[in-house]
């Protein structure tokens, strides 16, 4: 598929009907420069054309998504919040029964295949994304992928070359896979006879001990003031909340977390991975409001302020520039940075650390492992997931038989807002002071 200059093509179409007759909150001229902006920006753009989107042979399908071009300049207007992809904008305009049952690969786009998969095969939109950059990979590489005219020996000669020549994973290899199977479902192709080679399970949790991780929090990762401050909280929050890195952190604003005058309240996470549910836990003073760490509280009233402006929205975490981080950036950062400390280091690692140090935590606590309140605040759908953690919890406790969380948050002397260098050591009791009741749908009500 070829891009084109969408915009040249489809101007006079994009603003007839319901933008040309009707006053807007932009000039004709400014809806012109924020839609090639967009299209230039958009992961859809390339190498899929946004406003040909058409399913099959099914008019009414066309009619429908070619009404939503028309109209698509309301979404230009500045956003509370993250900005709207092209994808959650589109399937709230689109009803299911308008879906066609296959598409056509001669005249679909990208975004035809991503909005077919949402409704016809349930996916999220995370995943659908996801997808979505493996195809591009796979049509822009030297041994392409022809999406329009898919045919078997194609596909074969790529994944060849990617196995044999490039020695592409095995994930690799299983993730075009299933990016394959996105499109011949979308155009009621049969499944291809292909077998990926069989990815090993990954048993490795090479984790830093406390000692290096209280690094992460008090490292000068830049000259500028709000950029070192913004990456220190970000490591300190990650590893003692555990959450997805990145995409839960860049789903959070400042709404989610809740704090009272007493210094008590909640943090609610999206989980992205999970088709958007929330999960509410009730963090420690040290992660919600203490004013001598790098609480949520601090980070909101002393550091975010210091860069919101008009393109902020809610986010919670704020780039130097004021504008939220996207999720593929956040994570290249993150990566970056945390290497400078610990060179095994890699983003999710931190969740697995936060798995890790909170059942040690719980064993010196109540003398075991209290798995429940552990996969809770976790979010484990299974508590097999969380059962896995206990062969490491094990190993590395006979290792650093002390509080993990508690000797990675080493007291410091502070002047409010701003922490010292000098350092005393902690008792070795658990940071737990006490546990929320368990419930099925994890933390006890606020």
């Amino acid at each position: 598929m070829r891009s084109k200059n969408i915009f040249q093509k489809r101007r006079g179409q994009f603003l007839t009907d319901g933008v040309r007759n009707k006053p807007h909150a932009f000039s004709i001229s400014e809806n012109e420069r924020l839609l090639k902006n967009d299209i230039n920006t958009s992961i859809y753009s390339d190498p899929t054309n946004f406003f040909e989107v058409v399913g099959g042979n099914n008019q009414e399908w066309k009619q429908i998504l070619k009404k939503i071009g028309q109209n698509h300049v309301e979404r230009f207007v500045p956003q509370v919040g993250k900005a709207m992809r092209d994808l959650e904008y589109v399937i709230k305009h689109v009803n299911r029964l308008n879906c066609p049952i296959t598409l056509n690969p001669q005249d679909s786009s990208f975004l035809d295949v991503a909005t077919w998969s949402y409704f016809q095969k349930r996916l999220s939109i995370s995943t659908i994304e996801k997808r979505l950059r493996y195809a591009r990979f796979m049509e822009n590489h030297a041994v392409s992928v022809d999406f329009r005219n898919p045919n078997y020996a194609n596909f074969r000669r790529h994944m060849d070359y990617r196995e044999e020549i490039e020695k592409a994973s095995p994930n690799a290899l299983v993730h075009e896979w299933k990016t394959m199977r996105m499109f011949l479902e979308a155009y009621g192709i049969s499944i291809w006879p292909y077998k990926p080679p069989i990815a090993p399970k990954n048993k490795k949790r090479n984790l830093p001990f406390p000692d290096v991780v209280r690094q992460f929090f008090f490292y000068d990762y830049s000259d500028d003031p709000y950029e070192k401050a913004l990456y220190q909280y970000l490591f300190y929050h990650s590893f003692l909340i555990g959450w997805r890195v990145p995409s839960e952190i860049c789903e959070m604003t400042v709404n989610d977390v809740i704090i009272d005058n007493k210094g008590r309240g909640s943090v609610t996470i999206t989980e992205t991975k999970k088709r958007r549910s929330q999960r509410t836990i009730v963090p420690e003073k040290f992660i919600l409001s203490s004013q001598s760490h790098k609480s949520l509280k601090n980070w909101i009233d002393h550091w975010r302020p210091k860069v919101e402006n008009q393109y902020s929205g809610d986010s919670l975490y704020l780039q130097p520039s004021g504008k939220p981080f996207a999720v593929r950036h956040l994570g290249h950062k993150l990566s970056k940075h945390g290497k400078k400390i610990w060179p095994y280091f890699r983003p999710y690692d931190m969740r697995h650390w936060c798995a890790v140090a909170r059942l040690i935590e719980t064993k010196i606590k109540t003398g075991g492992y209290d798995v429940f309140m552990v996969k809770y605040w976790l979010g484990h759908e299974e508590q097999d997931t969380t059962d896995n953690y206990i062969h490491f919890a094990e190993q590395y406790y006979n290792q650093y038989p002390k509080s993990w969380i508690h000797d990675a948050l080493r007291s410091h002397n502070f002047v409010r807002g701003q922490h010292q260098g000098k350092t005393r050591v902690w008792s070795n009791k658990a940071t737990l002071l006490s546990f929320s009741p368990r419930s099925e749908y994890g933390p006890a009500e606020i």
